[in-house]
């Protein structure tokens, strides 16, 4: 965990504001680094000064589940967006967590932000784009959609062809 989580829990998210920050945020306003954002940049000091205040809240370093080099990340949500699953209240083993730091990062890792329209496919990072899915569906989509199915495990092309082709309806079905 990061040192920026520990001051922030210390001093709560107002942090500081940084004067020279301040200065060139009223002499060159800009937006916010992620590129659906137009929001103007925060001004307060840390990881993540350059994004707007919403989106430098998110942060790991500030125990949330966005990471600058995984920009779908800023696009998760606290449940499955498929069957409505939310860690902190249905998951039993997260109950018996007393520490709310451990807690958090146990319950966003049972989360993952999944690509609609897949990146190899062009799809992108934004918002509608993504969709937060628990480990579970994640896992159903995956599998439906063929992405964990290497045509070397199959004798023939045919043989692989008739797989995808039982699983692509089950998939259109569930995640269309």
């Amino acid at each position: 965990m990061s040192k920026h989580l520990f001051e922030r829990l210390e001093v709560g998210y107002a942090g500081e504001k940084s004067q020279s920050t301040l200065y060139q945020y009223k002499l060159y306003p800009q937006f916010c680094t992620l590129f659906w954002c137009n929001n103007e940049p925060s001004r307060y000091k840390g990881v993540g000064s350059r994004m707007c205040e919403h989106h430098q809240s998110l942060m790991r370093e500030y125990g949330g589940p966005a990471r600058t080099d995984r920009p779908y990340t800023f696009n998760k949500k606290k449940y499955c967006e498929k069957c409505g699953f939310n860690p902190w209240t249905d998951d039993p083993l997260l109950d018996k967590i007393d520490d709310e730091i451990v807690k958090d990062r146990l319950a966003w890792g049972t989360l993952i932000v999944d690509h609609i329209h897949t990146q190899r496919d062009g799809g992108d990072d934004s918002p509608e784009n993504c969709q937060t899915l628990c480990v579970r569906c994640n896992q159903h989509k995956t599998t439906l959609a063929c992405d964990n199915m290497p045509k070397k495990l199959y004798r023939t092309e045919a043989e692989y062809n008739q797989v995808v082709e039982r699983l692509i309806p089950v998939y259109e079905k569930l995640f269309q």
